[in-house]
């Protein structure tokens, strides 16, 4: 029954660190960039986009700013999945999981 104790107490503060982590990760601000840098999205850890910088030099060709639009958006999905990628390696790192100690 102690090992459970001891699990149960470990998991609770697994929970709590990873709401921290959460809570870091939501207040990030992660650029995506497109086209050289003519397309600037930022957003947050829950992809939540606040900012988009565009060039003026796109603003006539709506085409090629819709592609480098979505491309910035994408890039920064990506740079946000791996920020969360790396904090959740980093809180997991070292963590032993009993369940292959429990009887069957």
């Amino acid at each position: 029954m102690k090992e459970l104790g001891d699990f149960l107490k470990k998991a609770s503060e697994f929970e709590a660190e990873m709401k921290k982590v959460q809570a870091d990760l939501d207040k990030q601000r992660i650029v995506g960039v497109s086209g050289g840098g003519l397309v600037k999205v930022e957003m947050n850890g829950r992809h939540d986009v606040s900012n988009v910088v565009i060039d003026e030099c796109l603003m006539d060709d709506r085409e090629a700013l819709e592609d480098l639009v979505a491309g910035a958006i994408n890039d920064a999905v990506r740079r946000v999945e791996d920020a969360s990628h790396e904090k959740m390696a980093n809180l997991t790192a070292g963590v032993k999981l009993p369940i292959a100690n429990w009887p069957a």
